[in-house]
């Protein structure tokens, strides 16, 4: 009887051990996800990138996604995402436009200077 009871408890504790592991493990899902979205958001709004890069950085964009319907997410972390998606966006925006900008300034110095 006394088996019983002691399998029963060492169960019991397995299982409480596991859902500790799988809570947090999602949670750190979520956690990295929105880590991985700031991060993207950032590497998008530094000088350095490159309207070049724009497929690299949405494919990063759509993995980070990808592995966010995996997770379950409060209400602060989906507004956070929802905050994050729209920096990434503007950032992308943001810089294609500086681009476009470049690339007409240039053709206008070229026409100008051409009609000099």
């Amino acid at each position: 009887m006394k088996t019983k009871a002691i399998i029963r408890v060492a169960i019991a504790i397995g299982l409480l051990v596991s859902f500790s592991f799988l809570t947090s493990s999602c949670q750190s899902k979520e956690e990295k996800v929105i880590s991985q979205l700031e991060s993207l958001c950032k590497t998008v709004e530094r000088d350095g990138f490159n309207v070049k890069d724009i497929d690299t950085v949405q494919a990063r964009f759509k993995e980070i996604h990808d592995a966010a319907k995996e997770c379950n997410f409060t209400n602060d972390q989906v507004k956070e995402i929802a905050k994050l998606d729209a920096r990434f966006t503007k950032a992308v925006a943001k810089k294609a436009v500086e681009r476009v900008g470049n690339a007409l300034e240039g053709a206008l110095e070229g026409l100008s200077g051409g009609n000099e």
